[in-house]
C-alpha cells in the first residue's frame, strides 16, 4: 500500500471511530473526562517543573556554571559555605583551570534624592559578569570591563532591573543618563534588563564591584571551566588556593580542616530543596493519576468490546482481517485520547494559574517563568498520544480476536462475567484503588505535615505585633555612636504612638534568624565551630514578643542605655552548662564581638565578655520547623548593624499604624524609610507556605485520584449488573432476596476495594519510607493519615458499589428472565 492509500486508510479509521464514539456519548464523555483530568494535571505539573527545574534561568549555558563549596571535615553533612572574600576573587580568576570568573556582592543601599526614599537592592557585580551571563539589555547597555578604572575603582554606573525601570521611571527611554542617589552617591542609569533577568535581583539593579585587595566584603563566586578541564582538577586547584589563605587568615576557614568541592548552579539556585522534593513527589502523583486514567478508559473499553463482540466477530467472518480490526480499535483509543488530551491542555491552563498563585514566591528562582510554552505543549502531546496506546492495546488485542461461534451466537450474553476479559477489568480496579491509595496517602500525609506545622508552639505571641525594617544609609550614619542614637530616637518615638502597647528593636531577621557568632563559656574548654544566635535588643522585646522569663531577671534600660555587656539567654543555650550549674552569672566570650565583621560598629574599648543575667524561654528561632538553636539576647548598644528591625506590639490592627509610624521616622530623618512591613502572623504565615503549598496539591490530585477509581468501580460493577442481568432473574425467580442480590453486587466490590486497599497501603507505605523528606513532617505510619485514607476510600467504594448493586435488587424477575 503506497502513502496516500494508507493515509486514505487512516483517515477512513479516524472518521468511522469517530461515528463510534458518537453513538455512546454516556461511555465517551466518561472517557473523555477521565483523560481530561489525567492530562490536564500531568500538563500542569509538567509546566512547573520545566519553568522551574529544567529551564529555570534565561543565562547562556547555566549547566555549565558552577560555585565553590567548602566543608568542615569534622561536620560534612553541614551545608559549608561558598562566599569568600571579595579581595580572594583577584587570587580565584588567576587559576588556570577556568575560563570565566565572576563575582557578586549583593547589599541594600538608601535611593533618596527626588524621589521618595526607599531601600534599593544594589547587587555589585565584576565588570565581565554581564557578559559571563549571556543575557542582553532591553535598553542601552550592560556594565563593561571599561566601567573599572584601572586602579580597580568602579564607574559610578547603575543598570536598572525591568521593575526598577518600570517602578522609578513609568518605563520611559528616558531614564538613559538619568541619576539615582545611592547612599548618597549619583549613579549614572545605562542600561534596563528584561523582564526575565534577575541576578540576585528584580526589583533593584547592578553596580560595578571593584577589584579591590583591601576589600573584606563577602562575595559570591562562580566559574566556568576551559574546554577539557574536569571539575576534579579544578577542585584541587581551589583547594590548594583555600589552604594557602587560610594560612594567611585563620579565623575564615574552619580550624579542624576543610575540603572543597564544586557545585554545579542549577543544582544549588534552581528551587529550594523542599520545594525541589515537593515538585518531584507531584510529578510521581500525577504520573499515577495518569495510570488511574488510564486503567479507567482501558476498563470502560473492554467493556464496550465486549458488548460489540457481536460486530466485531460479523466484520471478521466477511473477511476483516484481525490487524485491519486491530488498527481500527486502536485509532477509536487514539481519537478518544486525542479528544481528551485537548480537554486536558484547556484544563491544564487552569490549573496552572491555581498552582502559580499557591507556590510561595520565595521558593523559586526571581527568573523562573511558569507557563504553558510551546514545549509543555509537545509534551501534552505525546502524553496524549501515550495514554492512547497505552489504553487502548489491551481492549484492541482482547477484541480483535474473539470466539467467532460464541460471537455470533451472541453465546456470551448470559455469562456470569467470569471469563478472561472480567478478570483483566477486575485487575484494573484494584489497580485504580491502589493507586488512589497511594495519592491519598500523600494527600493526608500532607495534611498531617501542614497541621502539625500550625500546631507548633513558635515561644511568642504572633497577634497584634508590627515588625519593619530600618536600613541606614553608611554615609550619615558611618559612626556606632550615630547609628545607635538614631536607633533610640526611632524607638523612642514609636513607643510614644496612641495604640502602642510596647516597643522593641533589634538586628535584622527578628524573630527568626541573626548573627552567628562563636563563644568561649568561662571555665570550659572552647568548643570549635559551635556557634550561638545573637539578637540585638532592647529592653521592652521580652515583653514586646511575648517570650517568658524562665530564671534571673530581664536587661535593665540603664544596662541598655550604658552598653553594660549582660546578656539573657534561652533555654537550649543554658544546657550547655553542666547539669545541676546555672549559668546566672557566668560569663560568656562571644568572638562577633571580639573580632566584629566589617559592616558591625562595636564601642571603642568594648569588652567581648558577657555576663549571663537571665534565661528566656525557647522560641524557634531558625525557623519554625527547626528546633531551637542556642541564642543570647544582648543590648542593641552593645553593636550598630546597618540595618535593624523594629517591632510594635499594638491595641488594634497593626497595619492600621504603619503611617503614623513612617511619619514620625520622617521627622527623625526626612530620607529614611521603612521596609518590609509586614506583621508577625505574616511572618509566621510565611514559614507554613511549603507544607500549605503540599497540602492544598496533594489533596487535589488525591480527590482526583479517588473519583476516578470510584468511576472505575462503578463502572465495572455496572458492566458485571448488564451482563448477569439473566443469572439475577433466575436467582430471583428461585427465592432470592433483593437482600441477596444487594450483597451479592456489593461483595463483588468489596472483594476489589479491600485487595485493592491492601496493596495500595503496602505500596505507599513503603514508597513513604523510601522518599521520606522534608516535605511530609509526620511519621510515613501516621495513624490518622492511615485512618483517615482507609475511610475515605471505603466510603467512595460503598457508594460506587450501591448504585449498581440497588439496581440489580430491583429488577423485575420475569423481565430479567427475558433479558437477551
Amino acid at each position: 500500500m503506497n502513502i496516500f492509500g494508507l493515509i486514505e486508510t487512516l483517515w477512513q479509521d479516524v472518521r468511522y471511530g469517530a461515528r463510534v464514539l458518537r453513538k455512546t456519548p454516556g461511555f465517551t464523555m466518561v472517557a473523555i473526562l477521565s483523560l481530561a483530568l489525567g492530562i490536564g494535571a500531568t500538563t500542569a505539573i509538567f509546566s512547573v517543573v520545566y519553568g522551574v527545574l529544567v529551564s529555570p534561568y534565561p543565562y547562556a549555558r547555566p549547566g555549565e556554571i558552577w560555585a565553590p563549596l567548602i566543608r568542615d571535615v569534622k561536620r560534612p553533612q553541614q551545608s559549608g559555605f561558598s562566599m569568600h572574600q571579595a579581595r580572594d576573587y583577584v587570587e580565584i580568576k588567576k587559576l588556570p583551570a577556568f575560563a570565566e570568573t565572576m563575582a557578586t556582592l549583593p547589599e541594600n543601599r538608601l535611593l533618596t534624592g527626588d524621589r521618595p526614599p526607599e531601600s534599593f537592592q544594589s547587587i555589585s557585580v565584576t565588570a565581565n559578569g554581564f557578559q559571563f551571563l549571556g543575557v542582553p539589555p532591553v535598553l542601552g547597555r550592560t556594565i563593561l570591563p571599561s566601567d573599572l578604572k584601572p586602579d580597580g575603582q568602579p564607574e559610578p554606573v547603575v543598570v536598572l532591573s525591568f521593575k526598577a525601570w518600570q517602578r522609578l521611571f513609568d518605563g520611559s527611554t528616558a531614564c538613559l543618563g538619568k541619576t539615582l542617589l545611592l547612599n548618597d552617591q549619583p549613579f549614572t542609569v545605562i542600561g534596563v534588563m528584561p523582564p526575565r533577568f534577575g541576578w540576585w535581583t528584580d526589583e533593584g539593579g547592578w553596580l560595578v564591584l571593584p577589584e579591590d585587595s583591601r576589600d573584606r566584603r563577602m562575595a559570591a563566586a562562580i566559574m566556568r571551566l576551559k574546554p577539557g578541564v574536569t571539575p576534579q582538577v579544578a577542585e584541587a586547584q581551589l583547594q590548594a588556593l583555600h589552604l594557602r589563605l587560610a594560612h594567611d587568615r585563620p579565623d575564615d576557614f574552619p580550624k579542624a580542616g576543610f575540603t572543597t568541592s564544586l557545585q554545579n548552579y542549577l543544582d544549588i539556585t534552581a528551587v529550594s530543596s523542599s520545594m525541589k522534593a515537593s515538585l518531584r513527589l507531584l510529578f510521581g502523583a500525577v504520573g499515577f493519576l495518569m495510570l488511574i486514567a488510564c486503567a479507567n478508559v482501558a476498563n470502560l473499553q473492554l467493556a464496550r468490546g465486549t458488548a460489540r463482540g457481536h460486530e466485531i466477530a460479523v466484520r471478521m467472518s466477511v473477511g476483516a482481517g484481525r490487524a485491519r480490526l486491530f488498527r481500527q480499535l486502536l485509532t477509536e483509543s487514539l481519537v478518544l485520547s486525542a479528544v481528551g488530551g485537548a480537554g486536558g491542555v484547556l484544563l491544564g491552563y487552569g490549573i496552572t494559574r491555581a498552582i502559580i498563585l499557591l507556590i510561595p514566591a520565595y521558593y523559586l528562582p526571581n527568573e523562573a517563568r511558569i507557563d504553558v510554552n510551546n514545549w509543555v505543549l509537545l509534551f501534552s502531546a505525546c502524553v496524549s498520544v501515550a495514554t492512547g496506546i497505552v489504553f487502548g492495546l489491551a481492549p484492541a488485542l482482547k477484541c480483535s480476536r474473539p470466539h467467532l461461534v460464541d460471537a455470533l451466537k451472541d453465546a456470551g450474553r448470559t455469562s456470569s462475567g467470569s471469563g478472561s476479559g472480567s478478570r483483566t477489568r477486575q485487575v484494573l480496579v484494584v489497580a485504580e484503588i491502589a493507586l488512589s491509595v497511594v495519592l491519598l496517602m500523600g494527600a493526608s500525609l500532607a495534611i498531617r505535615g501542614f497541621q502539625h506545622v500550625q500546631g507548633l508552639d513558635a515561644g511568642f505571641q504572633t497577634d497584634h505585633v508590627l515588625m519593619v525594617g530600618l536600613q541606614l544609609a553608611p554615609k550619615r550614619y558611618a559612626t556606632y555612636e550615630q547609628r545607635n542614637g538614631f536607633a533610640g530616637r526611632v524607638l523612642a518615638a514609636a513607643a510614644e504612638l496612641p495604640g502602642v502597647q510596647s516597643a522593641a528593636i533589634g538586628n535584622g531577621g527578628l524573630p527568626f534568624g541573626g548573627p552567628r557568632s562563636g563563644y568561649t563559656i568561662e571555665g570550659q574548654p572552647k568548643v570549635e565551630s559551635e556557634t550561638m544566635m545573637l539578637t540585638l535588643t532592647s529592653p521592652d522585646y521580652p515583653g514586646t514578643m511575648g517570650i517568658a522569663l524562665r530564671a534571673g531577671r530581664l536587661i535593665t534600660p540603664a544596662e541598655v542605655a550604658n552598653a553594660v555587656p549582660v546578656a539573657l539567654i534561652n533555654e537550649t543555650a543554658g544546657k550547655l552548662w553542666p547539669a545541676g550549674t546555672s549559668p546566672i552569672g557566668a560569663r560568656v566570650r562571644l568572638d562577633l564581638l571580639e573580632k566584629p565583621p566589617g559592616a558591625l560598629l562595636v564601642p571603642k574599648a568594648a569588652a567581648p565578655v558577657v555576663t549571663v543575667v537571665g534565661i528566656l524561654a525557647d522560641t524557634r528561632n531558625a525557623g519554625l520547623r527547626n528546633p531551637p538553636v542556642p541564642g543570647a539576647y544582648l543590648p542593641y548598644t552593645l553593636a550598630a548593624p546597618p540595618g535593624r528591625t523594629l517591632a510594635l506590639r499594638t491595641q488594634g490592627p497593626p497595619m492600621l499604624l504603619l503611617n503614623a509610624l513612617r511619619a514620625r521616622v520622617r521627622e527623625l530623618d526626612k530620607d529614611q524609610p521603612i521596609t518590609r512591613p509586614l506583621t508577625l502572623d505574616e511572618v509566621l504565615g510565611s514559614e507554613t507556605a511549603q507544607p500549605r503549598f503540599n497540602m492544598a496539591l496533594f489533596t487535589f490530585f488525591g480527590m482526583l485520584g479517588l473519583a476516578l477509581a470510584a468511576v472505575g468501580i462503578y463502572s465495572m460493577l455496572s458492566y458485571a449488573v448488564a451482563r448477569r442481568t439473566h443469572e439475577i432473574g433466575i436467582r430471583m425467580a428461585l427465592g432470592a432476596s433483593q437482600g441477596s442480590v444487594l450483597g451479592l453486587i456489593v461483595s463483588m466490590g468489596g472483594r476489589l476495594v479491600f485487595t485493592g486497599l491492601a496493596i495500595g497501603i503496602a505500596g505507599s507505605l513503603a514508597l513513604a519510607r523510601l522518599l521520606r523528606s522534608e516535605v511530609f513532617d509526620v511519621p510515613a505510619t501516621d495513624a490518622a493519615a492511615l485512618t483517615g485514607v482507609i475511610g475515605m476510600l471505603c466510603a467512595a467504594a460503598l457508594a460506587a458499589c450501591l448504585l449498581p448493586a440497588r439496581r440489580a435488587a430491583k429488577l423485575n424477575p420475569t423481565s430479567a428472565l427475558r433479558h437477551e
